[in-house]
């Protein structure tokens, strides 16, 4: 449960801090660092469990062996307002503590 626990809060925090409305593969890969190496078959795991959950819906592919894609409910961007914006927040000063220390390493040359 972990592993599929953490991802799905990963994806979870990435769709809210970046007020996403459809979700792909990259998109997936790019919530952190964790989700980077996933296989395609991981990534639709993902999204059916994010179904199920009711945060996500499967969208319409050109062809059957495209990748899967989903259509965010704009519902959870209005309930999960305030966690988004704290998302966004932690995310940001994350951003920052992590430039600032390369920069002093940079400085201690």
């Amino acid at each position: 449960m972990s592993d599929d626990h953490e991802r799905l809060t990963a994806i979870a925090g990435y769709i809210l801090a970046h007020k996403v409305n459809h979700l792909t593969s990259r998109i997936v890969q790019r919530g952190d660092r964790t989700m980077r190496g996933l296989k395609r078959y991981e990534i639709e795991n993902i999204g059916h469990q994010l179904s199920a959950l009711g945060w996500v819906m499967e969208a319409q592919r050109r062809r059957p062996t495209d990748p899967l894609q989903w259509n965010v409910n704009p519902e959870v961007h209005r309930l999960y307002q305030e966690r988004a914006n704290l998302e966004a927040t932690r995310r940001q000063r994350a951003h920052e503590a992590i430039i600032s220390l390369l920069t002093q390493s940079g400085d201690d040359r």
